[in-house]
């Protein structure tokens, strides 16, 4: 039963002291003290509580007495339901008042001449609290750009699992070094439904939620500074188009490439050798092998020799 008090503004302490009280009426505090085993401030702390409530009282003869609970605690119930009551009301009159606030607001974007896009500085330390709302807040296709290898875990972000669960598109692209001999972090991305591809080209860190707001580094480039979330449309969008641009040259991970063509894709986006192996799953000296019948092929003695002969040729599309 203890504890029933502390809405009231009423401790453990000033809870047993009451109680105390209630089934021995006519005793001093030093009675009560000496009964209860407490210190003298513990006693005055917990009586200061319960007379802050007036449901207990001092006689002229320092005898503490209480009233009859039903009706002193009754009082106490009464007030503090009025006082909810009260609050309730002031803050319907606030919540009715938010439309016109907005329209304020309005108002006075529509006001400014030279109008800046919507930024919203994010403090690195609660970055993850400001992904997951985004996530939740937002609808439609996630595109990432991760330059910070290994990445941030997925189980960090329980909302982003949960959305991606539940059938999100996400697509990501990472540099070469992602590919790495300990990238369990990828795998646990890839196995939450995420989409993955490698480029050599990510000129910043950046994340697209759906078509209505960026989240991406205060600096161009910059991977350990602050973030900023921007919320202007044409902003969002040249995000989304340069992610885009990316995607669609970028080599797959979710798939092994086969074949010269799959080999030439890592090659492009400049993956070494190892990384590749692991990409196609298969042996580091089949990638090399590969790789030597291709020059042997086209006649050249260097990996930057074959590039430029295939792209002469035509070999390397543009996408």
């Amino acid at each position: 039963m203890n504890g029933r008090l502390a809405v009231l503004g009423i401790g453990p302490e000033g809870e047993d002291l009451y109680r105390h009280i209630l089934r021995m009426p006519g005793l001093t505090l030093a009675a009560h003290v000496s009964r209860l085993g407490w210190t003298d401030y513990e006693a005055e702390h917990a009586l200061e509580q319960l007379r802050a409530r007036r449901l207990v009282r001092v006689s002229d003869l320092s005898e503490l007495v209480a009233d009859h609970p039903r009706a002193a605690l009754e009082r106490v119930v009464s007030a503090e339901e009025a006082r909810l009551a009260t609050r309730r009301q002031d803050l319907a009159r606030v919540r009715d008042a938010i439309d016109q606030f907005a329209a304020d607001h309005r108002m006075g974007q529509e006001d400014i001449s030279t109008a800046q896009p919507s930024r919203e500085r994010v403090d690195r330390a609660v970055l993850v609290a400001v992904h997951e709302h985004l996530m939740a807040s937002t609808v439609g296709t996630v595109r990432r750009a991760v330059r910070t290898v290994p990445a941030r875990s997925i189980d960090d972000l329980p909302t982003v699992r949960q959305q991606l669960a539940g059938g999100r598109e996400q697509r990501a692209l990472y540099p070469p070094d992602a590919v790495d001999a300990d990238s369990s972090w990828l795998t646990d991305w890839a196995e939450a439904g995420e989409q993955q591809r490698v480029t050599a080209h990510l000129p910043s860190e950046f994340i697209c939620f759906g078509d209505d707001v960026a989240l991406g580094s205060t600096e161009w480039g910059r991977q350990d500074g602050d973030y900023v979330v921007l919320r202007d449309p044409m902003v969002v969008g040249a995000f989304i188009e340069l992610f885009d641009r990316l995607w669609s040259t970028a080599a797959p991970l979710d798939e092994a490439p086969g074949g010269s063509d799959g080999l030439l894709d890592l090659m492009r986006q400049g993956l070494k050798d190892e990384s590749i192996a692991r990409v196609m799953g298969v042996s580091l000296r089949t990638v090399r092998r590969r790789i030597a019948v291709l020059m042997d092929e086209h006649d050249v003695d260097t990996r930057f020799q074959l590039a430029l002969r295939l792209a002469a040729r035509g070999h390397l599309r543009d996408e």
